[in-house]
């Protein structure tokens, strides 16, 4: 039962009053919608018609809508239960532009449904693909494609083949007021308005560009000709797969993957006091959601989506965290759908404001890479990893001519930096993981030694090799704990030796000794009154089976004894 935090007014399971509800849904309903800019994007970079572009639009507000249901489900294998709806994601930006520009719109969504089933099968195999992505190297994707996101923002604020029209001072002096508001709400502001800087952003942004005559006739034409009410028109949708773009999307769907995880861990924390870790059943439910809903997305003729942070922020500040607020809202979203006049008011937005919004929000990723890289000891290996790939990454359009005179077979891995980047990394981990493991020996005497000075060692050694905390404490308190009974029982003959392993993913500690096996009890099996020694036994059984170690090994050879502890990092 998780324990309400302060500060929550209605809780994930909780259902607000009707009109309360009703508000909360159009709020979020609203900041949903703010990034169908993207589609935007993506579909001026195709040359798509105004029609195909509105439809797209509206096709992508139920695309959010059923994905944002089905992450907040709690029944089955499929959904968190949170409130965590996804939202049309810059990390999908980049490989949909490119598929865009060189292949056609009908690559984006082929590519897209590929890119959601990848995170599916992440999901399902989270345990086994953990070692390839580290804190480095997931903080290095988000930066790479915070990077990446960056150099489109600013293609769009300089707008350069724009450059010898009139009001091209107005459009350059539109892009920086709205970047300064942008970024001066998330600095200085409070509240609500710091979480919604964006979109706020986005609303005076606009504003700003009609004050400086930025949107021409033409495009209040557009607004004034779209019906009030109609069904989106599917009929633009196709399917493409092209194989020179499979890198780029399959990387995309890999940080999505590690944002998702993220999102949904930051959930379950701000729904419970009492959160120690992660629960995988409720990750792995929210990746499978985030991944449909991805799919979903590529299937209705849009870009990617991906779980959103800012909104989980917003709904932590507001102190309301209820899924039935996301249920609603993708009722809203829903409704907005058969309205084209307002899927044509993102139409018309001029690239100025796009730009800038685009540029905050790649200097978010950027630093959230970083931060993401930093939490980690970057230790020589790590280095060049990150330094190699990062030069290799940004060489791609800095010589782009050479990258294009790459024979045929190298050429969907060098499309843009991202996947050029990702593949190096990756590549450079991996091969920079051979003689990673550290390891070191320590001999315990129960005459020579107290369990405190052990635990001094073990305290130094953590710090040393740069282990969490949190980790090396529980390691050091089991290790102790597991000593002392071995002492008091009289199991050991002679000294015990205590091996500890860390491979920057499991801290593995085996005692060694010679006597008899460390039997614990299974937790449960008696009932009544212990005996002292028997009740500590079990106590211990509980300690070091439910809530400490993530695996514990105890078997024997002989007289010789060895007990394993194994600590996920």
């Amino acid at each position: 039962m998780a324990k309400r935090p302060e500060g929550i007014i209605y809780a994930v399971d909780e259902r607000p009053p009707l009109p309360t509800l009703l508000l909360l849904a159009l709020q979020y309903a609203g900041l949903l919608a703010a990034y169908l800019v993207l589609i935007v994007i993506v579909f001026k970079a195709a040359g798509a018609s105004q029609a195909d572009s509105v439809n797209a639009i509206s096709l992508g507000m139920i695309a959010v809508a059923v994905a944002t249901i089905i992450q907040a489900l709690r029944k089955g294998p499929i959904g968190s239960g949170f409130l965590a709806a996804p939202v049309f994601s810059a990390i999908y930006l980049g490989p949909s532009v490119l598929a865009a520009k060189t292949v056609g719109l009908p690559a984006v969504f082929g590519m897209t449904i590929l890119a959601g089933l990848l995170e599916i099968i992440i999901a399902g195999n989270l345990h086994r693909l953990r070692i390839f992505f580290p804190p480095a190297i997931s903080g290095f994707i988000v930066s790479i494609i915070g990077i990446q996101l960056g150099l489109v923002a600013i293609d769009h604020v300089l707008d350069i083949q724009e450059r010898n029209l009139p009001d091209y001072g107005n459009h350059v002096i539109v892009a920086g007021l709205t970047l300064a508001i942008t970024v001066g709400l998330s600095i200085w502001a409070s509240g609500l308005a710091r979480l919604m800087c964006s979109m706020v952003g986005l609303i005076i942004g606009f504003l700003l560009a009609v004050v400086f005559g930025l949107i021409p006739p033409e495009h209040w034409q557009i607004l004034k000709d779209a019906p009030i009410l109609a069904l989106p028109d599917p009929s633009f949708i196709s399917y493409d797969f092209d194989a020179s773009l499979l890198p780029a999307f399959l990387i995309s769907g890999i940080a999505a993957a590690l944002r998702t995880v993220g999102v949904i861990t930051t959930c379950q924390k701000i729904n419970d006091d009492d959160w120690r870790r992660p629960d995988i059943k409720s990750i792995k439910g929210g990746m499978y959601a985030d991944g449909l809903g991805c799919m979903l997305a590529g299937a209705l003729g849009t870009m990617g989506t991906n779980a959103a942070p800012s909104l989980v922020g917003v709904s932590k500040a507001s102190g309301a965290t209820s899924r039935y607020i996301g249920f609603v809202a993708a009722g809203v979203l829903v409704f907005f759908s058969l309205m084209p006049v307002i899927a044509s008011f993102f139409l018309i937005l001029p690239n100025s404001v796009i730009g800038a919004i685009l540029m905050f929000t790649a200097a978010f990723m950027i630093s959230g890479g970083i931060q993401i890289m930093m939490s980690h000891n970057i230790d020589s290996r790590m280095t060049y990893v990150i330094g190699f790939s990062m030069l290799l990454g940004l060489s791609r359009d800095v010589f782009h001519d050479y990258f294009k005179s790459l024979p045929p077979l190298f050429q969907p891995f060098t499309s843009s930096m991202m996947p050029i980047a990702v593949l190096c990394a990756l590549a450079l981990h991996l091969i920079f993981r051979i003689g990673s493991r550290r390891k070191t020996s320590v001999g315990y005497d129960k005459v020579e030694h107290s369990i405190e000075d052990f635990s001094d060692i073990m305290e130094k050694q953590g710090r040393s090799w740069n282990i969490d905390p949190a980790v090396a404490s529980r390691a050091e308190s089991t290790t102790a704990q597991v000593l002392e009974h071995i002492r008091r029982a009289s199991l050991a003959t002679g000294p015990v030796t205590v091996k500890m392993s860390y491979d920057d993913f499991n801290f593995v500690i085996s005692i060694e000794y010679q006597g008899m096996l460390l039997s614990l009890p299974h937790v449960g099996t008696k009932r009544g009154v212990f005996l002292e020694e028997e009740a500590f036994s079990y106590g211990l059984a509980d300690f070091l089976i439910g809530a400490y170690p993530d695996r514990m090994e105890s078997f024997a050879r002989g007289p010789d004894i060895t007990i394993t502890l194994r600590f996920n990092v």
